[in-house]
């Protein structure tokens, strides 16, 4: 296979140089260098559920309560209510359900605080955004869900911002790239995560390739993995 048909996630330092490949599709190779996350990927389900995987507990009411404020739009001044601000607030409530959706689709739980729970026990931080927002904000999302992504979810956990536009999943990757997080946080659009619902609902794709889309591959956008899948199921 040839290097443009494989795809690493991210750096390989943590395995010391060693990748381990997770899935073929549609031609792609695509390789994790976490350890752990590449023995979740790969095990079966029953077998993954029968393991030692660590207890995810729920956040604590307090860290809920900050991580909905920091969600719901960045830097914002919390103030009383107004009608403006309720037509926000189910607007943000609307498109974090329609997000849980397509995730609940794909055979994911959905946990109060954002965590999406797979059946092979692999763990993914979400956090909605229904907004265009500015690089800065971008930046002040990809900084709180890394200060406390371990502690929600486990150290083997990953993270996914799903937003509003392609042109929102941009600013994103410029920020997940900046602080070179890109071994443990993707973005997708709304769309293209329908999309990948749908082709799983379609069985274009089961729920262990949906997982690894979803994984922080290094290119951070799901949608140019999906593109390219896209292109390839075309032509078969």
């Amino acid at each position: 296979m040839s290097d443009e048909e494989r795809i690493d996630l991210g750096s390989s330092d943590d395995a010391g140089g060693q990748n381990f490949s997770v899935l073929e599709v549609f031609g792609l190779k695509l390789e994790v260098s976490n350890p752990r996350l590449a023995e979740l990927l790969t095990m079966d389900a029953r077998d993954a559920l029968a393991s030692d995987v660590k207890d995810l507990s729920l956040a604590s009411p307090v860290t809920e309560a900050r991580e909905e404020v920091h969600e719901a739009i960045p830097d914002a001044v919390v103030a009383p209510a107004t009608p403006k601000s309720e037509e926000d607030a189910r607007a943000r409530a609307e498109f974090r359900a329609r997000a849980e959706g397509a995730g609940g689709r794909l055979g994911f739980t959905a946990r109060p605080d954002g965590v999406w729970v797979s059946p092979a026990g692999v763990s993914i931080v979400t956090r909605t955004v229904d907004k265009p927002i500015s690089l800065a904000a971008a930046a002040h999302f990809v900084d709180e869900v890394a200060s406390h992504r371990e502690s929600i979810a486990g150290p083997d956990s990953t993270a996914l911002f799903v937003v509003e536009s392609q042109q929102t999943v941009d600013v994103f990757k410029v920020a997940i790239r900046q602080r070179k997080l890109y071994n443990t946080m993707r973005t997708i659009s709304i769309d293209n995560l329908e999309e990948v619902a749908s082709l799983g609902e379609s069985g274009a794709l089961d729920h262990h390739a949906a997982l690894v889309l979803l994984a922080p591959l290094e290119n951070i956008d799901a949608g140019e993995v999906l593109s390219v899948i896209r292109a390839a199921s075309a032509h078969e």
